[in-house]
């Protein structure tokens, strides 16, 4: 039994809407993350080489022409420490000193785009055994940023100490899903490309895919960290082009034009919001965000069973966007659930056998005489107490003498049930009112109950 079958279909809608703009309201709320309470040391961030003030070094926009960064670290016996790394990932130019000592340089930091040459994104730096003190032993990281092109909320994504490792070491494990999602990618493109499931969903998986690629690129390439704001760059672009083409499924599930235009309109403009935010760390999400509206809204107004899976992953989306490190692998897994979901009932359906040919002719019982009628001149049956009025398209009507569920059966599959008096044939439908009556090609007004408007939305998809 479909959801659609064991939930009515009027609730369905405002639970989507409703859960929807829950999350998209939590996701805008204003949050303010508690202070660490560990007793380990912080970073120290020094705008200039006076006074420090304590901070996360995440949270530091590198606008100064030099910023240092200072950490003091404490270890009791030199002779049996293990070997000690600085690890930086940011997009600046670093220079490490430990004791004041210059132990390593990535890239050189300066105070001007002149003076500076662009270092790696990711580096690590090995601290020298002879560099190593007992007690105190002080840290400066100088980061300059003059060659970043574009603001960037977040240019320091991590400063640690520990033992030496590979510096991308910790981030396959964090993108391993991404290159799942990528196999995963590839072959739901291939296969809504040969099931013909619609440009848009095979624009989609592609998009997606190219996104995700852009996403995995910092574990095969080593490169400056200006490159780094360039695959923001990519990353933003592909997800506003990713919302759009949401917005863009979510509008053929919408029956008036007017509705099917705003809704693209609104979310274009929504998009192009996002990509005004002063800091492009965020585009991408906020991009996603505003599809996974249109996800929602097209699923609340629309008919059919694509709008349970198109509903259920904007609610999805705006609900997972809620989690830290989401465009770095939640967000493939999850786009490739739902391609998959759009792609595997339309490819089932395809290479089912053909249907039999729709006879031409009917024959409907008129006490002990039979009229045979062409398919084409049934417009519509209403219900006579045990009998039934078939109405023709030249405007003669004919008293049947079967009730109208033995009628229906007869005239499979010209009849179609769309209320407990009133049955229409398919082919002379002009108009189907979202939560109203039909419309015939003649003007003829139909009412549709409750319960048969299931069937009708199943005869809609075929």
């Amino acid at each position: 039994m479909a959801l659609g079958e064991r939930v009515p279909a009027s609730l369905i809608a405002p639970f989507l809407l409703l859960a929807g703009l829950a999350a998209l309201g939590i996701a805008a709320w204003p949050r303010h993350m508690p202070a660490p309470q560990s007793a380990a040391p912080l970073w120290w961030i020094c705008p200039s080489d006076a006074v420090c003030g304590w901070g996360d070094p995440t949270g530091v926009s590198l606008a100064a022409p030099v910023t240092v960064m200072r950490r003091v670290v404490r270890i009791t016996d030199p002779r049996r420490e293990e070997a000690l790394a600085v690890d930086v990932t940011a997009m600046a130019s670093a220079e490490v000193r430990w004791n004041g000592a210059v132990i390593g340089a990535n890239g050189r930091v300066g105070p001007d785009r002149a003076h500076e040459v662009p270092g790696r994104f990711t580096a690590s730096f090995p601290v020298p055994w002879g560099r190593l003190r007992a007690g105190d032993n002080l840290v400066e990281v100088r980061l300059s940023a003059h060659h970043r092109w574009v603001p960037v909320g977040r240019p320091v994504h991590r400063l640690a100490i520990g033992p030496p490792q590979e510096p991308l070491r910790g981030v396959l494990r964090a993108y391993l899903p991404t290159l799942i999602a990528l196999g995963l990618l590839v072959a739901i493109l291939a296969l809504h490309l040969l099931a013909r499931t619609g440009r848009a969903p095979a624009l989609l998986a592609g998009v997606v895919l190219v996104q995700a690629m852009a996403e995995a690129s910092k574990l095969m390439l080593t490169y400056a960290y200006p490159w780094q704001v360039a695959r923001l760059f990519v990353v933003a672009l592909l997800a506003g082009i990713a919302a759009l083409l949401l917005a863009w499924m979510a509008r053929a599930l919408v029956e008036q034009r007017r509705t099917r235009t705003a809704l693209l309109g609104i979310t274009a403009l929504a998009v192009a919001a996002a990509w005004l935010l002063p800091a492009w760390d965020a585009k991408a999400l906020w991009a996603l965000r505003a599809g996974a509206g249109a996800a929602l809204v097209g699923a609340a107004w629309g008919q059919g069973r694509m709008r349970l899976a198109l509903g259920g992953y904007g609610m999805a989306l705006l609900w997972a966007s809620l989690v830290p490190g989401f465009l770095d692998s939640g967000y493939y897994l999850l786009a490739a659930a739902f391609l998959a979901v759009t792609a595997f009932p339309r490819r089932a359906a395809a290479a089912e056998a053909p249907r039999p040919a729709t006879p031409a002719h009917l024959t409907l019982p008129h006490g002990t005489a039979q009229h045979r009628l062409a398919s084409g001149d049934l417009l519509h049956a209403q219900a006579e107490d045990d009998y039934c009025r078939v109405h023709l398209a030249d405007g003669r009507s004919l008293l049947v003498t079967v009730n109208l569920g033995a009628l229906v059966r007869m005239a499979v599959p010209h009849l179609i049930r769309v209320h407990r008096s009133h049955a229409v044939n398919g082919a002379k439908v002009a108009v189907l009112h979202r939560g109203g009556p039909i419309e015939l090609v003649d003007g003829t007004s139909i009412p549709v109950g409750r319960t048969y408007r299931a069937a009708l939305a199943a005869w809609r998809d075929q």
